[in-house]
């Protein structure tokens, strides 16, 4: 029993990333909107829209509502649709001839809805051209406005245009990187220490909290990479977040030469955690405050690249917090191990030279 306690954050370690791996990848997402055929609509005509979804079910409802949505009190509703599949159906819309807006091109969303699966978006699915409105045919665009959605919880991971499938990198590529600030936290706390008492168990400390801290960034950056391949169209695009992740694991690996062109001893200790402290103070604004002054492809808005309450939704969160603890408890668990190691090594080396 008492091992057991002793060891509390490797099982609990274990249990969730467990938990995280299997409800990351088998909860399902939510139907939602994938594309159209087209794009720009010319107001004044009458215009047949191929629309292909996701994970839906559309043969099996006949209370299908489909609208253009210009605002939230301007919409123009399909005045007929043909359903092709599960996930295909073609609506056809009766535009109005002028915008009821006081421009001359609008962006526009597409919205779906039935009581199976609920209500869908597409953000900015049109451009739409046209005049301005006049008083008569801003009526039009009142007639039918979004209203009664079929509005239903279920437990089910929210469909994010282009993000697609690939949310589910959410529990793995964000944590990672979560668990390497605190690993370095950890590091800069065991540097101080260090500082003051010259213990050499807390170099080792150092070192191995550094050693998994590298490799969760190194992790962090290649699921970023994978991810931005697919939602960028490029591995690496020179995004203000991917430059400065890179410039901080670089600063912490210099961590490793310095540590490997100096002779083992106190001096070596002292000087390289003295390094550790820069370079946590340095990945503060390297990943922090820079990202937030540059324009980024990062997900937030308005100049900040992080990750916030609006990239998650209450059914993202069930798995993502415990992703985030089961990483970094994990990620503790690896440099207890290395620490060990690095221990054991040192007594056996004291040993054979005395």
């Amino acid at each position: 029993m008492n091992w057991l306690l002793k060891n509390w954050y490797k099982w609990l370690s274990i249990l969730l990333l467990l938990y995280v791996i299997a409800f990351g990848m088998l909860v399902p997402l939510r139907p939602g909107i994938m594309k159209t055929d087209t794009f720009r609509l010319d107001l004044g005509t009458e215009a047949e829209i191929h629309i292909q979804f996701y994970n839906t079910h559309l043969r099996k409802s006949d209370d299908h509502r489909i609208w253009i949505r210009v605002d939230n009190d301007h919409a123009i509703k399909a005045k007929s649709f043909a359903v092709l599949n599960d996930v295909e159906l073609k609506a056809v819309f009766e535009l109005p001839s002028e915008l009821p807006i006081d421009e001359r091109v609008a962006m526009a969303s597409l919205l779906a809805d039935n009581s199976v699966d609920g209500p869908m978006v597409l953000p900015a699915a049109f451009s739409l051209v046209g005049e301005n409105a006049g008083p008569g045919e801003i009526s039009l665009w009142l007639e039918n406005p979004v209203s009664d959605l079929n509005m239903r919880w279920t437990y089910a991971y929210p469909w994010r245009n282009i993000l697609e499938e690939t949310i589910r990198n959410t529990y793995y590529h964000v944590p990672m990187w979560f668990g390497m600030m605190l690993l370095f936290l950890i590091s800069a706390i065991y540097s101080i220490r260090l500082i003051r008492s010259d213990n050499q168990d807390y170099d080792s400390r150092v070192f191995s909290l550094n050693l998994v801290g590298t490799l969760y960034g190194l992790l962090g950056i290649l699921t970023g990479a994978i991810w931005a391949r697919y939602t960028w169209g490029a591995y690496w695009s020179g995004d203000i977040k991917q430059d400065m992740a890179a410039i901080t694991l670089l600063i912490f690996l210099a961590y490793f030469l310095l540590r490997s062109a100096m002779d083992p001893g106190p001096k070596r200790s002292r000087v390289t955690a003295i390094y550790t402290l820069f370079a946590f103070a340095a990945s503060i604004p390297l990943l922090y405050i820079i990202p937030r002054m540059q324009p980024s492809l990062h997900p937030g808005s308005g100049g900040n690249p992080g990750f916030g309450g609006d990239d998650l939704d209450n059914t993202m969160k069930t798995v993502f917090y415990p992703a985030v603890i089961g990483w970094t408890l994990f990620g503790y668990w690896l440099s207890n191990i290395v620490f060990r190691l690095n221990r054991l090594g040192r007594k056996t080396e004291e040993k054979i030279f005395t």
